[in-house]
């Protein structure tokens, strides 16, 4: 659960960035798909995190799934939307019936029919909210796999086609992305009685790699015309919140394994979460201070 929490924490962060990037950069009907996919990747990840933070509150649970999982039925459609807008080559008829099918999914969704959420399935790992079975579970699987992978497919014809390595690398990175999007929906399967502990901590794993093929693309070849100037003020709030979450999660740790022994109110265990936090500061400035000079304009931080 604290792998999870923090997988989705840190997803959280990664996805809102970029989706920060592409609204204040993207003017194309091909970002604001992408932007609105990402959108619910944020809601997904915070979703998670939620569950992970909240999990003993179990009749939080099922409220918390409601919000992080329905939105999700409408990312096939808008990655298949953005891959026939981005390869200019858009197949009217079937983004329709996309659309249509994913609107048509509503139906018994909202009849209760189907997709139901009610309850919580308690694992040793810990809770997680329920999806009533149904005998129309596997084809969400079926439409989730079948059309992003048709817009996977998309996206490969045309970078077969690209006049540019840059475009080239673009649609690689692009493809590589939903490919590890598309299978972190292992991670559902928790919710529908499955108890496979690793399932969970997997998927997120999958979105964090989708954020970080994203980001990397972005900020190294330029994906969707966006171009990122790092400030020292960003490296300033990197720095900040990884000495927030170090402190945070080795204090937690502390008082959750060592609190009988030094006392859950001891300044001693400030001082060695502080102690942590300095050890891990200082490498971490140091990497940070040579990826930018090797990234960007060979300028040197000064702290």
């Amino acid at each position: 659960m604290i792998i999870t929490a923090i997988e989705s924490g840190f997803g959280f962060l990664l996805t809102s960035t970029i989706l920060y990037l592409v609204l204040a950069r993207g003017r194309k009907a091909y970002h604001y798909l992408f932007a609105a996919f990402l959108l619910i990747c944020v809601i997904w990840d915070l979703g998670t995190f939620l569950l992970m933070i909240r999990n003993e509150h179990v009749e939080e649970l099922d409220i918390i799934g409601r919000i992080a999982i329905l939105p999700c039925i409408f990312i096939p459609a808008l990655i298949f939307h953005f891959a026939n807008l981005y390869t200019g080559r858009p197949i009217k008829w079937a983004i329709a019936l996309v659309w249509g099918s994913t609107g048509a999914t509503w139906v018994p969704i909202l009849a209760g029919v189907f997709y139901r959420i009610e309850g919580i399935y308690t694992y040793k790992w810990g809770n997680i909210f329920r999806v009533v079975p149904s005998v129309l579970d596997p084809m969400v699987f079926i439409f989730w796999f079948g059309i992003n992978l048709s817009a996977c497919w998309l996206l490969f014809k045309s970078a077969r086609k690209a006049t540019s390595r840059l475009e080239r690398r673009h649609y690689l990175y692009i493809i590589s992305g939903f490919l590890a999007l598309t299978f972190a929906v292992v991670k559902a399967l928790v919710t529908m009685g499955i108890d496979i502990s690793f399932l969970l901590p997997l998927g997120m794993f999958l979105v964090d790699i989708f954020n970080a093929i994203i980001g990397i693309a972005i900020i190294k070849e330029r994906l969707f015309d966006i171009t990122v100037i790092i400030k020292k003020s960003a490296i300033y709030s990197a720095l900040a919140a990884i000495v927030i979450f170090v402190f945070s999660f080795s204090e937690h740790i502390l008082v959750t394994y060592l609190g009988e022994s030094i006392g859950e109110n001891s300044n001693l265990t400030y001082l060695i979460s502080i102690a942590v936090g300095i050890a891990v500061l200082m490498p971490v400035k140091n990497r940070l201070e040579r990826s930018m000079e090797g990234y960007f304009a060979h300028k040197k931080l000064e702290f």
